[in-house]
């Protein structure tokens, strides 16, 4: 489910994967979990979220993603 929404962000006209924010699991951090801009993010590939510097995020860790200050997907 949340390959497809990460799809749609990325590929369709009107949205804007810059103005995006993606919350995940990241054990070690506060609360245990990370927020990055979606401008972080270079494609969404076999269930994993690839970030620009080549970090590998499982999407089944993502938690949140946010557009324009609203949430458009919540797990």
């Amino acid at each position: 489910m949340v390959k497809n929404v990460l799809d749609m962000i990325l590929w369709h006209p009107e949205m804007e994967i810059e103005k995006c924010k993606i919350t995940y699991v990241h054990r070690g951090a506060p609360g245990n979990l990370k927020t990055i801009e979606g401008s972080c993010i270079n494609k969404v590939e076999r269930g994993f979220l690839i970030l620009k510097e080549g970090t590998q995020i499982p999407c089944h860790r993502i938690v949140k993603i946010k557009c324009n200050n609203k949430v458009i997907w919540n797990k």
